[in-house]
């Protein structure tokens, strides 16, 4: 394995995620009526309604987060002051999200009852005051685990083909991260407060290994295929494909509950108010299938889509332990993508990213 240290956080470097985020796009607008629902039982805070948006990255999806939320509490406290906390990585692209949050179609165009804050920094860490959040919503982002780990995982970039000690440690570590995520919010929402957290999940699914059918399982299964026929090809490091895994745990029903019925100080803080595990509304077996007949635009959208989320966590943990410099990384990144959008185009259809959303929707005792 050759030595180039790599300094980026894996949630930087996101190549035009805004253009690149479909499904998360989607996941947020169908999410739309159950924010609404949301505000209406918290009702009207005094001296002001706070909404953190928890991962929200830099595009119209964080928009698309908080606008249904406004809309809502509008109508049961027109004058009432909104504080609005964008919350996710130093990384994130601060700048762009901003430049939409005060842009022509943001939601401070026309506002001067609202507050718009960042809050940078690991929502595996307390964010906020305690007791001081009205809703907070996270949609597409607690799949990311705290840590990156480097098992011993050779045939696999995916944690669900995963077994042995190596799946064990990641079930471990979504496990812990999962429960502090859930004592973080806990300890910032306010009584009466709410939290909605939307993710991909997994099935049970006898004909998988581990038995779970995670989303986007053909996805990550053709990422390996591309990168290993680069490590035959000589461009990248045997030793680094070996023990590359993405830093993700799409949860089952019965893991995202496990915590909050097990966990004594978790189960007095929650109410269940809704738990659903369903394929998504719209393609759930094929995010691009409309384009299924044109496979270069097929190939392009599935080659943007993948390079949106996880170029900069290939980069990170794959190319940049391959490479010798900065340059050779850019280099590898190229001609993985390349690679990447002709394996798409020449098998339309077979390699699809399977969606099925987890929702998950607690009340704060």
């Amino acid at each position: 394995m050759k030595g180039n240290q790599q300094t980026v956080a894996s949630t930087e470097r996101m190549v035009d995620y805004d253009h690149n985020s479909y499904m998360q796009n989607q996941m947020v607008r169908s999410r739309a009526e159950m924010m609404r629902d949301a505000v209406e039982r918290i009702g009207p805070v005094v001296p002001e309604f706070t909404v953190m948006d928890y991962g929200c990255g830099p595009g119209h999806s964080a928009l698309n987060a908080v606008a249904p939320v406004i809309e809502a509490y509008r109508r049961i406290a027109p004058q009432g002051i909104i504080a609005i906390r964008h919350s996710d990585q130093p990384g994130n692209d601060w700048n762009a999200l901003f430049a939409l949050v005060f842009g022509p179609d943001g939601y401070q165009r026309n506002e001067s009852r609202i507050r718009t804050e960042a809050a940078i920094g690991s929502f595996y860490t307390q964010l906020a005051a305690p007791g001081s959040v009205a809703l907070g919503t996270c949609f597409a982002a607690s799949h990311w685990l705290s840590r990156a780990l480097s098992p011993s995982s050779p045939g696999t970039v995916w944690f669900a083909d995963l077994q042995g000690e190596a799946r064990a440690e990641f079930a471990a570590l979504a496990r812990a991260d999962w429960t502090q995520f859930l004592r973080c919010r806990a300890a910032e929402l306010r009584p009466g407060g709410m939290v909605i957290v939307s993710t991909l999940g997994g099935v049970p699914d006898a004909s998988e290994i581990n038995g779970i059918r995670a989303s986007a399982r053909k996805v990550y299964r053709a990422i390996f295929d591309v990168a290993n026929q680069m490590v035959t090809d000589g461009l990248l490091e045997k030793s680094a494909l070996d023990h590359f895994v993405f830093p993700f745990w799409f949860p089952t029903m019965a893991e995202v509950r496990a915590p909050l019925n097990e966990e004594s100080d978790l189960k007095e803080a929650f109410e269940i108010v809704q738990a659903t595990l369903t394929p998504a509304p719209i393609h759930p077996n094929d995010v691009f299938e409309d384009s299924l007949n044109d496979p270069e635009t097929y190939a392009r959208l599935y080659a943007g889509y993948i390079r949106g989320f996880s170029e900069s966590t290939l980069r990170l943990h794959l190319f940049g332990p391959s490479a010798k410099n900065a340059a050779e990384v850019d280099s590898l990144t190229e001609e993985f993508f390349a690679r990447l959008t002709r394996y798409y185009q020449a098998e339309p259809g077979q390699h699809a990213f399977e969606t099925m959303p987890l929702t998950l929707v607690l009340h704060r005792r």
